[in-house]
């Protein structure tokens, strides 16, 4: 079920910034949270994403991280800079692994902002007040 949100909610990100994701067309990326039980495969075909916990199947780029730089990101944090910091690790294929982080850049992302049009401002306030104590 997570899985069907995740990719419902990737999907209009990329509608709503009209990202096109052809070149990553027929990749795989696995990712996964370090320290939390999050592990899934990212697939791109037919110009979205689809999202699955079926991690077996091969993946071009695998992308690993901590729950703690996973909400950075969605705060907001410079990708390049959490990158050199080593924060975030990525290993696979250096072609498909640039096309993504090239993508992942063109993604303005206000976490607020979203998750206010489901439950109010001052929820999604308090919510990301919480979030960044992490």
């Amino acid at each position: 079920m997570q899985s069907i949100i995740l990719q419902s909610a990737l999907n209009h990100l990329l509608e709503v910034h009209q990202i096109d994701i052809r070149p990553l067309e027929g990749k795989t990326v696995h990712f996964s949270l370090q320290d939390f039980p999050i592990e899934v495969n990212f697939i791109c075909t037919n110009a979205r994403i689809f999202v699955t916990t079926d991690t077996t199947t091969h993946a071009d780029v695998d992308i690993k991280l901590k729950s703690n730089v996973f909400l950075q990101l969605m705060q907001g944090e410079d990708l390049t800079e959490l990158l050199r910091q080593d924060k975030i690790i990525i290993h696979g294929d250096v072609k498909t692994t640039q096309l993504l982080v090239d993508l992942l850049q063109q993604v303005e992302f206000d976490f607020e902002e979203e998750l206010s049009k489901f439950t109010g401002d001052i929820v999604a306030h308090q919510v990301g007040r919480i979030a960044t104590k992490f």
